[in-house]
């Protein structure tokens, strides 16, 4: 027996659907650009001299791919018009706690460094540098990095950014510098397994967009031709 084809508005409603995950928890290309440029960030980091020009490189890569995530979102994934994605319950729980924990962070540093800095005149650039990006993550974490893995690649790239304008960067186990313990080397190689993982889910995430893209089209299409009967 064949199964009964899908209804107009069924088919509607599951294009709509899918159409809106790419305005929140379907990156695309922009997840796969966000897990090489966490690659890129963790061995550049780990294995490059720390100069002026590396580290200037490591702090514009969590800017660059932001932007570069939400042009894409804008002008590709949402081509045909915004449709934003109802947020679930457990994913907004989520999302709080995340925001939470990184305002946190980011405060406990802010007063850890205030403390250390207490007996001097004015804080040295780059600690004021290394306290901005660890704000600049609490509003990427609540505005911008909206999925688990999103939020795992950018905390890896904001505080790797915010490390480098300290003059320093996550060691990879047996590349560590001096005073960069074997502890905070296998905590650091976690980020470039979710960087992989990223990756292949922007792959199969585009993949699905061509098809969605192809089913607009064919509804489009069926949609003109209804209009001139």
């Amino acid at each position: 027996m064949h199964e009964p084809a899908e209804s107009p508005l069924h088919e509607i409603e599951s294009v709509t659907r899918s159409y809106a995950r790419f305005s929140r928890s379907a990156g695309g290309l922009a997840s796969v650009l966000g897990g090489a440029a966490c690659l890129v960030s963790y061995f550049a980091g780990a294995l490059l001299p720390l100069t002026p020009a590396v580290r200037a490189g490591l702090v514009a890569l969590p800017i660059v791919w932001l932007i570069a995530k939400q042009l894409l979102m804008q002008r590709y994934y949402q081509r045909f018009g915004h449709v934003e994605e109802q947020e679930g319950a457990v994913a907004r729980r989520v999302h709080i706690a995340c925001v939470a924990t990184t305002l946190v962070v980011a405060a406990v540093v802010t007063v850890g460094v205030g403390f250390s800095a207490h007996a001097r005149e004015a804080l040295p650039f780059g600690v004021v540098g290394y306290l901005a990006l660890v704000w600049l993550l609490a509003l990427a974490a609540w505005r911008w990095l909206r999925s688990p893995l999103d939020f795992i690649v950018g905390t890896f790239l904001f505080c790797q950014a915010a490390l480098a304008c300290a003059g320093t960067a996550y060691p990879i186990p047996g590349f560590a510098r001096d005073g960069q313990g074997l502890l905070t080397s296998l905590i650091a190689l976690l980020f470039p397994l979710a960087a992989l993982k990223m990756l292949v889910a922007g792959f199969a995430d585009h993949r699905r967009f061509v098809r969605l893209r192809e089913r607009i089209a064919r509804l489009r299409g069926d949609a003109d031709r209804g209009a001139a009967a």
